[in-house]
């Protein structure tokens, strides 16, 4: 028999509020994916490093155009491979941290490299809901953005002219209960689903 499904999220109501931690999912086949092209990175690193010794200068020491472009395309090498270890490490590791007061909310991510912490007021924040959105394995999505990085929030709501995210492949169920929770303790109010 199947057991109940707990949910991945963890809730602490603390004086101040609620404290949400979601743990990033772990999508297996990214993560081998991406395990196995970072050891082809290094290893392409470390040829092309090599090879910059042959460019570099028989004429008062300088780069030859071929040199030129080896430094060129490694530069683009190193930032592709940073993302990607960037990316590995929020899948591995990664963790959404939400804070909910009566004045506002808090959206950081903990081991996301780049992830400026988000504040929200709440009296500002409308029309919150539930709205899954499943995790398609696509490198490019509809409109031309990466489908593998795009944000997949559950949970959802307007600020101002635009739709906020967060809680990523959280199960529509848990999502439900989290935002129930908050209304119930009165964090959230029902001028913030309207």
């Amino acid at each position: 028999m199947e057991r109940p499904y707990r949910g991945i999220a963890t809730l602490h109501e603390t004086p101040s509020g609620y404290h949400i931690a979601v743990p990033a999912k772990k999508h297996l086949p990214i993560v081998i994916i991406f395990s196995l092209w970072l050891v082809g990175w290094i290893l392409s690193i470390i040829s092309v490093s090599s090879l910059l010794e042959d460019f570099y200068g028989t004429i008062n020491g300088s780069l030859g155009i071929e040199g030129m472009f080896i430094m060129v395309w490694l530069a683009f090498w190193i930032a592709g491979g940073l993302f990607v270890m960037k990316t590995l490490i929020w899948y591995l590791i990664g963790q959404e941290i939400i804070i909910i007061d009566h004045e506002q909310i808090s959206i950081a991510r903990k081991n996301d490299l780049l992830f400026r912490q988000k504040i929200y007021d709440l009296r500002e924040a409308k029309r919150f809901h539930v709205e899954e959105e499943p995790f398609e394995f696509v490198f490019w999505g509809r409109r031309n953005d990466l489908g593998v990085f795009r944000n997949r929030g559950t949970i959802r709501f307007d600020y101002g002219l635009k739709t906020i995210k967060f809680a990523n492949d959280m199960d529509e169920a848990e999502a439900k209960h989290i935002l129930e929770k908050l209304r119930s303790s009165g964090y959230l109010t029902a001028a913030n689903f309207n």
